[in-house]
């Protein structure tokens, strides 16, 4: 059912009415008036719509010439963005496919779909000959007035509101009247500032390399998933390049997905080192610098970027790469959520081309279509580094020790600092301390908005709440009691820092978290100084331990390695194994032997026994055994629905509603309405309906009436999350 959009006056000579997809987290399309003026109709273009007191943009999901059977007044579309689709027949059918699967409302598919080309104010044209165009009397002509170059920000800022100014510069392009200005792609300017390496000669694959490669490029022009299933070390890296090699020496592209934006400096250098036409796509990037990426999309060869590069159109794609598959960052959780892994299978499968997804630590999901024969395993099962030593592990019980550090690892970081080697200090917790106790009355602050205690930033004299982003002054006195008697609880990065600085003077050394990792620029000036030995040591969050390839660690400690294993998620102890065992994994890869020292508080956790990479796939195998036993993920499908309002009693209300809707669904268990376990974030309070589907064949498909039989809500928000990573 479409819904009308809000009426106003109508003008003469439209030829058709359109469905929009209004880019908001909006139930449902909506209708408007198509002028002639903006040309012939055509499916998946952007548009420019008024809704409600402003404007919006949309993109055209149908039409027709039939008037429609009611007798609401439909405002007319604005401007056309888009002269053409900016996804073709292909991709479009691949985004209903994504639609469905994730249940995801029109507008926020489509707004996540094509986020790529939301700058486009930024592009600039010029007039080639300002007299032509004053001849034409074309709107432009007193805008043009020279060969200048304009932005598209200032030719709309200085235009009439009542012209489509949009459709006006592409109608112009089309006439040869003006032309836009191209920026040089970014790989030139690389080459030009001297940052382009000369074709460094790759390696010479191993036997279990060249096998892994042989298999992939005998898959090339046909869907075929792979899992790569190697240690740390082993040399996926050089799979992937080497395999991408005989892509784009056909005339293809690849596409390589990354779960962070830290890896992409890493992986940038890698790529330079054996291709010219490399392009790089995250968030934190300039609206120029996608811009470039976006004008020279046809001759990229290599695409390197985070989840989103997923939506960018490449012509020639014939190869997909997920690097560190396991990786909960793959997984979008605000807007439309989704998980670009299973995504990008999805658009493998409809370009007909190979996948690779490698990790030393697979998900458990992918895990399953292996043992299942959907997915090809590549092996690598031994590290390429020179020394074939063994990585040194110890656990130390850190309930007999005073302070963040053991004294073994204190003499550990000694000894590495005397051989002038490099280590690295793990401990995923920002901040000074998790929290700060009044020791007179036990009081412990807390987010007025979430629950959650506030985090002590003692450098900023700040408390923080990490989910909603709330900052206060750290109180002098306690506001329970009026005592001064505050303690802080636990230790973060900041404490740790703290400690080095005292106990070690002579330790060159960096935080690498949130806190301090401001900016892309910083990030790649703090790995470089790392990697060309300004620095002795890295202490950091999770961010700092996910594929990257430091060849003169021969240390790494992890400070508390409690943290996160008794989370209330079924996914804790595989979350934890994962992260335990690419944190070792750092250590020793290049030709010196390497050491790991575990401290905690629970040394006789059986989860501790697990990090031996050799026993990986024993412990993939016993954990799918647990989960099939209590028929769990990926042995079942859930899809977890909260319900957020600022009232409690709202929220309740419509997660009653819904959950009495899905009581008809037979198959299917229902668990909730329930608060969530982060029962409160940013003021909203959240509460959740799971649904459970042991087939896996009714969910989430069989939600789709029931999403649109639901009453729309203003003050309720509702979120699906079909296949839900995170539980909290």
């Amino acid at each position: 059912m479409l819904s009308p959009a809000p009426t106003a006056p109508t003008t003469e000579h439209h030829v058709a009415y359109v469905e929009i997809a209004v880019f908001a987290p909006l139930a449902g399309t909506f209708t408007y008036l198509w002028p002639a003026f903006l040309g012939k109709i055509a499916t998946g273009i952007r548009v420019q719509i008024p809704f409600g007191k402003g404007k919006r943009i949309g993109v055209v999901i149908n039409y027709t010439t039939a008037a429609p059977d009611c007798k609401n007044r439909y405002k007319s579309v604005l401007d056309r963005l888009d002269d053409t689709p900016l996804l073709d027949q292909t991709r479009r059918a691949w985004l209903k496919r994504v639609g469905r699967y994730y249940l995801a409302q029109p507008g926020e598919l489509w707004s996540s779909a094509l986020g790529w080309a939301s700058q486009n104010d930024t592009r600039r044209f010029r007039c080639l000959d300002p007299s032509t165009l004053q001849q034409k009397s074309s709107p432009l002509a007193d805008l043009f007035q020279t060969r200048a170059a304009i932005s598209l920000k200032k030719v709309i800022e200085r235009c009439d509101d009542t012209l489509a100014v949009r459709h006006l510069i592409s109608q112009s392009c089309a006439h040869k009247l003006i032309e836009e200005v191209s920026h040089e792609p970014l790989w030139l300017k690389k080459q030009s500032t001297g940052q382009e390496s000369e074709n460094r000669q790759s390696p010479e694959a191993t036997d279990a390399q060249h096998k892994a490669i042989t298999s992939i490029t005998s898959a090339l022009k046909k869907f075929q998933p792979f899992l790569l299933f190697g240690c740390t070390g082993s040399g996926k890296t050089e799979v992937y390049l080497k395999a991408a090699q005989e892509v784009i020496a056909a005339g293809d592209q690849v596409l390589i997905l990354v779960p962070e934006i830290g890896l992409t400096p890493l992986w940038l250098m890698r790529l330079r080192e054996r291709f010219k036409q490399v392009a790089l796509w995250h968030s934190a990037m300039t609206a120029k610098e996608r811009l470039q990426v976006r004008q020279h999309l046809h001759d990229t060869d290599i695409l390197i970027g985070t989840r989103s590069a997923l939506f960018l159109p490449l012509p020639r794609l014939a190869l997909i790469v997920v690097d560190e598959e396991h990786d909960a960052s793959f997984k979008q959780q605000e807007g439309m959520t989704y998980s670009a892994r299973d995504m990008g299978i999805l658009l493998a499968q409809e370009l007909n081309i190979p996948i690779v997804m490698g990790s030393a630590t697979p998900s458990l999901e992918s895990w399953r279509q292996v043992t299942s024969g959907v997915y090809q395993r590549l092996n690598l099962p031994q590290r390429i580094a020179s020394n074939n030593a063994p990585i040194a592990s110890s656990i130390i019980d850190m309930r007999e020790e005073e302070g963040p550090v053991s004294k073994s690892l204190f003499t550990a970081l000694q000894e590495t600092l005397a051989n002038r080697d490099q280590s690295i200090l793990f401990l995923n917790r920002r901040g000074y301390s998790p929290a700060l106790q009044c020791t007179a009355c036990g009081d412990v602050p807390e987010c007025h908005a979430c629950s959650m205690r506030l985090t002590l930033h003692r450098r900023a004299g700040q408390l923080r709440c990490h989910s909603c982003g709330f900052r206060r002054r750290v109180p002098n006195t306690c506001e329970s009691c009026g005592e001064v008697a505050f303690m802080p609880l636990g230790e973060g990065t900041e404490k740790l820092e703290e400690w080095l600085k005292e106990k070690l003077p002579d330790l060159r050394f960096a935080r690498f978290d949130r806190d301090v990792i401001t900016s892309h620029n910083r990030l790649e000036k703090t790995l470089t100084a790392f990697e060309q030995g300004e620095l002795d040591c890295l202490i950091g969050t999770q961010m700092l331990v996910k594929g990257h390839d430091f060849p003169n660690v021969t240390l790494v400690g992890v400070i508390n390695a409690d943290l996160g294993i008794s989370m209330p998620d079924f996914r804790a102890g595989e979350r934890w194994w994962q992260q335990m065992t690419q944190v070792t994994g750092r250590a020793g890869r290049g030709d010196k032997a390497g050491q790991v020292i575990i401290q905690t508080r629970m040394p006789d956790a059986e989860w501790f026994q697990r990090i031996d990479e050799s026993l990986a796939e024993s412990t993939m195998n016993d954990e799918l055994q647990l989960r099939e036993m209590l028929s769990f993920p990926p042995f079942a499908r859930w899809v977890r629905i909260v319900f957020s309002a600022r009232k409690l009693e709202r929220a309740n209300q419509v997660a009653q509603q819904y959950a009495s809707l899905c009581e008809s669904l037979e198959g299917v268990s229902i668990s909730g309405p329930m608060p969530c376990p982060m029962e409160r974030v940013a003021g909203q309070y959240r509460i959740e309906v799971l649904l459970r589907d042991p087939s896996r064949k009714l969910l989430p498909w069989k939600l789709e009436s029931i999403q649109s039989s639901m009453p729309t809500s203003r003050d309720v928000r509702i979120r699906m999350d079909v296949d839900p990573q995170d539980m909290m």
